[in-house]
């Protein structure tokens, strides 16, 4: 209504991974679609996080996963954050 062109939500949050799942972001062709619910899969990955635990030692297993899916958390929170800020400013105040 505004004429406005609304930016498609970051690939690091739940909402930007599905529409670049639906979009094709994670298919080979165009008969190959498969639904899906949203998983730590559809996300991108994540290097920059602490691998070492509180007592000092390297996370291994369960541990490791929790701390990689939680660093995924974060960076999703913080994209969306950034994400409908920037889109606000397309609200016409009232």
């Amino acid at each position: 209504r505004l004429g406005r062109t609304l930016a498609p939500p970051p690939p690091t949050t739940a909402l930007g991974a599905l529409v670049l799942h639906i979009t094709g972001g994670h298919l080979q062709g165009k008969q190959s679609f498969q639904p899906m619910n949203v998983n730590f899969g559809l996300f991108p990955d994540i290097t920059d996080y602490s691998k070492v635990g509180p007592d000092g030692k390297r996370l291994r297993g369960k541990d490791k996963g929790r701390a990689k899916k939680r660093a995924q958390a974060v960076r999703a929170l913080e994209d969306a954050d950034t994400w409908l800020a920037g889109e606000a400013a397309l609200v016409p105040a009232e």
